[in-house]
């Protein structure tokens, strides 16, 4: 019976523990939230951001949240890109820079903004943004 008080306690406090961990990772993300996403960028040498935002706007019958990016061609020669944006929670988007042309490229000097929706219903803690070129 003594055995069992004891492994009692143990299993409460490893409760405990874990629950105040828990808790504390929770207070942390929300506080985040309320500040701003903490923004992470990748960017390879022949491109620049030049604006990021992000909004809630209905897509597809739903409120979702959508990321707009700007990125300028900064090399000398037209390219094209690809962007990546990762959200903390898990969620994830991209796609082409430019989607469409003849031929599809970026010219030099040359900016082009597009918005992404995103399958995600609330505004992030974070979020990672990583631009390669093709």
């Amino acid at each position: 019976m003594q055995r069992k008080n004891k492994l009692t306690i143990i299993l409460g406090i490893l409760i405990l523990f874990i629950g105040s961990i828990i808790l504390a990772s929770c207070a942390t993300t929300s506080g985040k939230a309320k500040t701003g996403a903490a923004i992470t960028y990748d960017v390879c040498s022949s491109a620049k951001i030049t604006s990021v935002s992000y909004f809630i706007k209905k897509y597809k019958g739903a409120p979702r949240l959508h990321i707009k990016i700007g990125i300028k061609n900064i090399s000398k020669e037209p390219k094209r890109f690809r962007v990546k944006i990762f959200l903390s929670e898990g969620p994830s988007s991209g796609g082409f820079y430019p989607r469409k042309g003849k031929p599809p490229v970026i010219k030099p000097g040359k900016e082009l903004s597009r918005t992404f929706p995103m399958y995600f219903s609330k505004f992030p803690s974070g979020f990672t943004i990583v631009v390669q070129e093709l």
